[in-house]
């Protein structure tokens, strides 16, 4: 195998017909296209002067078979283009490769201290690799998780067999209750992005309080604009006169991620959107609701979806230096527990 770093957005652009045939040679998600990393890149990260491209573009008989889209942060590590919005990060492969060679490349060719890999689902060739090596410079745990929900082609919730009879009654009276409010879902073909609907509720969040004042910036505003307007989200919203709740939503084939909500102060109107669309798209056809990452206590409560972990691959330079990052870690996340309680 052979690697080149990408560093320049110029020649990053360049690589998008090659990285579109990677993205559909498997099933990967939309935070892994083309698009959501480019922009990411582009509208939010190189902003920030610190912030250093570094992706990896892997190659074997002339044949680009991989992609590794990292870059590295104002600490110096090497990470996931913008792994923080992503609720699912991996690298992109036709095929299988050499990760302890790939590695080796990193870490001893191109003098990289720390590498850390987040939101990587069970199934990924990543979290296969660091399953399976216990060296003392690697660190593979839990990290997170996510939870999925699959839907049966029919009239909902009676489509869905994970409800019990509470929760199925519960639907259908919350349906019921705000049958009042207009439902809709707005495509690109059909729809403008309605960046004013989404700025005023994002205001009402924000002044709240239920959102803080960094909650959906320009710049990843402009992001999910860009998506809607490839085709790659769809919007649910509710209606009572003016907006009054809006979800995005990322779609791959009948695979619907449930991605970033806003909403008024209205009594389970957020809830009410979330089976809407649940029970319009699953009408004809069998759909998996994947709710995001993180397990929130309330959709695990309502939905009773299945929950899946996601991991986090930690490579080092050194075992010395993995272990006192490990030690420090567990020192300042027991000391910001202590800050909750005390505070």
């Amino acid at each position: 195998m052979q690697y080149k770093i990408i560093t320049d957005v110029k020649e990053f652009k360049l690589l998008e017909e090659e990285w579109n045939l990677l993205f559909d040679s498997r099933f990967y998600s939309v935070f892994q296209s083309f698009l959501f990393n480019y922009y990411s890149w582009k509208d939010v990260l190189c902003h920030f002067s610190k912030n250093k491209l570094f992706i990896i573009k892997i190659t074997e008989d002339n044949i680009t078979i991989g992609l590794f889209p990292l870059y590295i942060d104002e600490k110096n590590k090497l990470r996931f283009i913008n792994d923080i919005n992503a609720d699912f990060c991996d690298i992109i492969l036709s095929k299988k490769i050499d990760f302890d060679n790939l590695f080796q490349f990193i870490l001893n060719d191109c003098k990289q201290k720390r590498i850390q890999l987040i939101n990587l689902k069970e199934d990924s060739m990543l979290s296969h690799f660091g399953s399976n090596h216990f060296q003392s410079n690697i660190n593979f745990s839990a990290f997170e998780s996510y939870s999925e929900l699959q839907v049966d082609k029919g009239i909902f919730p009676y489509n869905c067999n994970k409800l019990n009879k509470k929760r199925r009654n519960e639907i259908k009276r919350i349906l019921s209750k705000n049958s009042i409010y207009k439902h809709e879902i707005l495509v690109k073909d059909h729809s403008i992005f309605p960046i004013n609907e989404i700025l005023t509720l994002k205001e009402k969040m924000i002044k709240n309080g239920s959102r803080d004042k960094n909650f959906l910036p320009t710049n990843q505003l402009k992001l999910i604009e860009r998506l809607y307007d490839s085709n790659q989200i769809e919007i649910s919203l509710v209606k009572d006169g003016e907006v009054i709740a809006i979800l995005f939503i990322v779609r791959n084939n009948n695979n619907f991620l449930l991605w970033i909500d806003l909403y008024d102060d209205i009594q389970v109107i957020s809830f009410y959107n979330y089976i809407s669309f649940i029970a319009v798209t699953s009408l004809n056809k069998d759909i998996c609701i994947n709710f995001g990452r993180g397990a929130y206590r309330w959709k695990v409560s309502k939905f009773r979806p299945d929950i899946q972990e996601l991991y986090r691959l930690n490579f080092y330079s050194n075992g010395l230096y993995c272990t006192i990052h490990i030690i420090t870690s567990y020192i300042l996340a027991a000391v910001k527990l202590m800050y909750r309680k005390f505070k």
